[in-house]
């Protein structure tokens, strides 16, 4: 992790939904062929001289399908400019911009129930008193204590330990040393 940075990442996609994702960016490229060079879906004359325009709302189609299985999210938290950028990436493309944090209130590390019985600790910066940001999340919760302290040092806020329910805990923040 870059000392300046934050880096919050959806990932990359499971294998599976980069297939349907190059399945669909073939078949657009397919129908915007067809579209360009006149070729018909059911040919009843063979090469049409005019544009079909219901072939390129196919292409359009299927390209939306394409990027919706291949686009990853990202969030990026300049801690010390106070900024964060929400970036969606398709292969090479990134499309977001930078914006201010609004007035954070605290940093929160509390335990998640997830549907199947485990759990997952998050790391949260909360503002405008129930609203949040969803900073970092793991199965383990030494990390996401760490991640959660070093954002409040960083930010001079407040770390709440909320892990154990109706058991919250203010924790004092003392700056990290390297070792």
């Amino acid at each position: 992790m870059e000392e300046r940075k934050i880096i919050i990442s959806e990932g990359n996609r499971p294998f599976w939904q980069s297939v349907i994702a190059s399945f669909f960016y073939t078949i657009s490229v397919v129908f915007t062929g067809m579209f360009f060079f006149g070729y018909e879906i059911f040919p009843s004359e063979g090469v049409s001289p005019k544009w079909d325009f219901g072939v390129i709302w196919l292409a359009i189609a299927c390209t939306t399908q394409g990027v919706l299985f291949s686009s990853v999210k990202r969030v990026f938290f300049d801690l010390d400019t106070k900024r964060y950028k929400v970036q969606y990436s398709v292969g090479p493309i990134h499309v977001g911009r930078w914006t201010s944090l609004p007035n954070v209130e605290y940093v929160s590390v509390f335990q998640q129930a997830k549907k199947d019985g485990n759990y997952i600790f998050e790391t949260n910066l909360w503002y405008q008193k129930n609203k949040h940001f969803n900073v970092y999340e793991s199965i383990d919760p030494e990390p996401a204590f760490a991640m959660g302290k070093l954002v409040a040092l960083k930010l001079n806020l407040d770390l709440l330990d909320a892990t154990q329910p109706k058991n919250y805990v203010w924790v004092k923040v003392a700056p990290i040393t390297q070792e």
